[in-house]
């Protein structure tokens, strides 16, 4: 009978350590695939920042200013911009851009998925609330991510980048 009571607890034992171990992988695991999550999200910011930053440069060298990003509506409908130069030539921002709106910053914490596009001439302090911060007024075309440093875990300072 003593034999067969160290038996049971050694299968119990057994049995707790094992659920033990499958709840330490399943931890870990979910750091991993969150941090891959992040990964993800931080590369996509990187690049949409790179397609609308040649896009104004493109845009610029067409016109020789820059796009009013911040005209209410424009980040939903990039078209209301589109106008017809002295020449007759359409200039459309979305054409060189290839699409009608702006792109979204993935949402993370406690920050909501937005495309919402903030005028400043002070990068270094960002609203942090999502979407983009953008020089027009300066008119020099600068953009940036208007995010917090390091959201997505890769140890960006998106208002410098």
């Amino acid at each position: 009978m003593r034999i067969f009571k160290y038996e049971i607890n050694g299968v119990v034992l057994t049995a707790l350590f094992s659920i033990l171990g499958i709840v330490v992988v399943i931890i870990l695991g979910s750091y991993n695939v969150k941090d891959l999550t992040e990964a993800k999200k931080a590369e996509k910011v990187l690049e949409e920042l790179k397609r609308l930053r040649i896009a104004l440069e493109k845009y610029y060298q067409v016109t020789n200013e820059y796009p009013n990003l911040t005209l209410e509506g424009a980040k939903d409908n990039l078209r209301i911009l589109d106008y017809t130069d002295k020449n007759g030539k359409l200039v459309s921002f979305a054409k060189i851009y290839g699409h009608d709106t702006l792109p979204k910053t993935p949402a993370v914490e406690n920050i909501l998925e937005s495309n919402a596009i903030y005028n400043t001439d002070s990068f270094k302090q960002g609203e942090n609330y999502g979407g983009w911060s953008y020089d027009y007024s300066g008119n020099t075309g600068e953009i940036h991510a208007n995010l917090p440093i390091n959201i997505y875990s890769q140890g960006i300072d998106w208002n410098n980048y």
